[in-house]
């Protein structure tokens, strides 16, 4: 899943000799993501299958919403859980940037999502002065998602932890532009300058400046959205990722 790969074997050797243990102990061995299935690969000499995560394109897609901003709005916005690894400081640095830059354009920033971080970030908004243009939206229900992934201009995930990606597919999959940190598995998820752009983690300034070639290309934004989209039928839709686990698992039995 990410962490108990990533993160748990590094914790002491014990934790290292526990996470073999489980895989020696498995008939067969799945992974999210191919940045998941090489680092797993360093803990077993078993074969690793990648089962990506599937999107549901019917749920996701480009559609009118009842949004929370006005038409001429642009809104670069992110759904992540507001912990210190998905680098939403980094965002709202990003997005303070951009207002420096361009103080006449109506940008707004929309931040979904809850996380010991909440009372933090709102803190750093007032303190760049950008509490009037950001939104905090707090945790919604899974099939609200939508809703706000359709409000986003462009959506953005700044991480510095991340072990597939899926809130950046189903913007993708929304046909919405995409600019991602190049840490785990999300440049496996984003095709570099045809579905989004892929910038340095926790580097704010290079996270505007990708930002600001989106803003001031809306044909740029379209083509990305449209290609994000149609990656995303081809490689990570739903029916296909369900019908592959299927397989494995009536394979496993008989």
């Amino acid at each position: 899943w990410g962490s108990d790969v990533f993160d748990f074997p590094h914790q002491s050797a014990l934790h290292r000799r526990l996470l073999e243990f489980n895989l020696s102990r498995a008939d067969k061995i799945l992974s999210t993501s191919h940045v998941m299935a090489a680092e797993t690969a360093k803990y077993t000499h078993e074969p690793i299958e990648v089962t990506p995560f599937g999107i549901d394109l019917e749920q996701f897609r480009s559609q009118p919403v009842d949004s929370l901003f006005e038409p001429d709005d642009m809104v670069i916005g992110t759904v992540k859980t507001l912990e210190e690894k998905y680098g939403i400081e980094y965002l709202i640095k990003a997005f303070s940037l951009l207002k420096h830059r361009h103080p006449d354009q109506s940008l707004k920033l929309l931040i979904v999502g809850g996380g010991s971080q909440e009372l933090y970030l709102k803190r750093m908004t007032r303190d760049l002065g950008l509490a009037a243009d950001t939104v905090f939206a707090g945790r919604v229900p899974h099939m609200e998602t939508p809703r706000y992934q359709n409000m986003v201009t462009i959506s953005v995930t700044l991480s510095d932890s991340e072990s597939f990606g899926v809130a950046v597919l189903e913007a993708s999959a929304c046909a919405k532009p995409v600019v991602v940190s190049n840490v785990g598995g999300l440049p496996e998820v984003v095709a570099d300058g045809v579905t989004g752009f892929v910038v340095e983690p926790r580097d704010p300034e290079q996270a505007a400046n990708a930002i600001e070639i989106l803003l001031a290309d809306p044909d740029l934004r379209e083509r990305m959205g449209k290609a994000g989209r149609e990656r995303v039928r081809r490689l990570y839709d739903w029916e296909a990722s369900v019908a592959q686990m299927l397989g494995i698992y009536r394979g496993m039995v008989s």
